[in-house]
């Protein structure tokens, strides 16, 4: 297919969407945070391609509204199909004259997926792209494509409810002049609570009464014979959600705020299920006279959403979290370790001798290898760690010092035993075992990239003094492990 024949068929599905110039939608906000987040990144965008510009559905950071597509580093993504990272725009040749490298918002790091959506022939055509931007550069990173093209899932499945949610509208409009006027919207009403697993209830506050759609009782799993059940209604939500439900409702009753909140819940057989409550109040000439609202199922959506982001977080041959999962819980554990006065230990983990193992055995046998280092570090005497891999035959621990250093020189002098591996294959043996460096959250000042650096640092000191020893920065070679 020919360029402008492409473009013009990624207009024409884009357009199709109804996307572009939309308000702010929550979902799609909360998908730009979250690869903000993950990836570290001070900006974070979804952006639609229109034919001379780019449009930012979402965004976080400096970014404005829209911009001139020419410049882009977004369009390189949208017309190249292909994920792209950047370490350095501004050493960039392609970039390096962009007016958003040179001026505002002084893009250096840039990777970017991009966002497709299905037509009808199954074939998927590319709308935008979901990227993460920082204004200093740093190392591309596969790794952060990843996490960005599992997101990108999630925007496109954002987007394809959208489209189902606007046909269905459509076929809904449609239905109107088929019945009479009160006919049509009782249909209407509940075809779409069936579409969407919801149902609408309200509470009347001088009656203290509470009416229940069809929708609700599906919900329940209760039959609509026998009425709205006695009793408290919030018996259905566990704790703690039922609190966090019941606080809600309070506070719109005191103050006339809306909520909306998301919560596990148990129906009357038992059924465990996901629901969303909003609710408001409704006014009678000035004043309240009941709380109204919507339950929806949301059990499904929120299945693949843990799903997704488990993907995201996980590395896909051990199982174990990957970097950006490790980067996210290291900078949470730094915070809870300095607000509580508490220090921990990062271990930085590279097994020797996996090169030549896997140009000896394999790639199988290598890959093996790193599924029994992931086996041995999910073993119960390291419950109160956590354990990532970097990448490679890189991994991470790490380790709360409840007991100060004897708890880190122990789990230490285990791990040394633990990564001793024996590999046959192919009529070969192969050895592997893991060197240790060692930093303590107080020399780095509660700071990730202070403690990984020096992490990293003690690591190469032990791997040249000794392979299969540890050390810990600032202090000695640990005792090599044998056998």
């Amino acid at each position: 297919m020919r360029d402008g024949q492409r473009e013009a068929l990624r207009q024409k599905a884009l357009a199709e969407t109804g996307l572009l110039d939309t308000p702010p939608e929550r979902q799609f906000d909360a998908l730009a945070r979250t690869a903000q987040r993950l990836l570290g990144t001070r900006m974070a965008s979804f952006t639609l391609i229109d034919a001379d510009r780019q449009w930012f559905k979402a965004r976080c950071g400096p970014l404005a509204q829209e911009t001139e597509r020419a410049s882009a580093l977004c369009t390189a993504v949208f017309e190249g199909e292909e994920p792209m990272a950047v370490a350095d725009a501004s050493a960039d040749p392609r970039f390096a004259a962009s007016p958003f490298v040179t001026g505002a918002p002084h893009i250096r790091y840039y990777a970017g997926v991009p966002v497709r959506v299905r037509q009808a022939d199954g074939a998927a055509v590319t709308i935008g792209t979901l990227c993460v931007l920082d204004d200093e550069p740093r190392a591309s990173s596969g790794a952060d494509l990843d996490v960005l093209a599992e997101l990108a899932c999630i925007a496109e499945a954002l987007v394809e409810t959208r489209a189902v949610a606007s046909r269905a509208a459509e076929a809904s409009r449609d239905l109107m002049g088929v019945v009479e006027r009160l006919e049509r919207e009782r249909r209407q009403f509940k075809q779409a609570e069936q579409m969407a697993d919801m149902g609408s209830w309200r509470y009347d506050l001088a009656r203290k009464a509470t009416t229940w759609s069809d929708g609700v009782f599906a919900i329940h799993d209760l039959p609509q014979s026998e009425g709205v059940p006695n009793g408290n209604l919030m018996d259905f939500f566990p704790e703690p959600h039922r609190t966090a439900f019941i606080d809600a409702v309070m506070r719109t009753l005191d103050t006339g705020a809306p909520f909306e909140l998301d919560g596990d819940f148990v129906t009357a057989k038992g059924n465990r299920r996901r629901v969303r409550c909003m609710g408001e109040i409704e006014l009678s000439k000035g004043a309240p006279v009941a709380l109204i609202g919507l339950i929806q199922d949301i059990t499904e959506r929120h299945r693949m959403e843990q799903e997704l982001l488990h993907r995201a977080r996980t590395d896909e041959l051990t199982q174990m979290p990957n970097r950006a999962e490790f980067h996210r819980v290291l900078e949470q554990r730094l915070r809870k370790a300095q607000a509580e006065g508490g220090e921990l230990a990062v271990l930085m983990v590279d097994l020797d001798g996996f090169k030549g193992l896997n140009d000896a055995l394999g790639h199988a046998a290598g890959d093996a290898v790193l599924r029994r280092v992931a086996e041995r570090l999910r073993q119960p005497c390291y419950d109160d760690c956590f354990s990532a891999r970097l990448g490679g035959d890189e991994f991470a621990v790490l380790v709360p010092a409840t007991d100060g250093q004897r708890d880190v020189e122990a789990v230490t002098a285990r791990l040394l035993r633990d990564l001793h591996l024996v590999t046959h294959a192919k009529g070969h043996i192969a050895n592997v075992s893991g060197t240790v460096g060692v930093a303590w959250s107080g020399d780095a000042d509660h700071d990730r990239e202070t403690i990984l650096r020096l992490a990293d640092e003690a690591l190469y000191e032990a791997k040249r003094s000794c392979k299969g020893s540890s050390r810990t920065h600032g202090g000695s070679e640990g005792r090599r492990k044998t056998g």
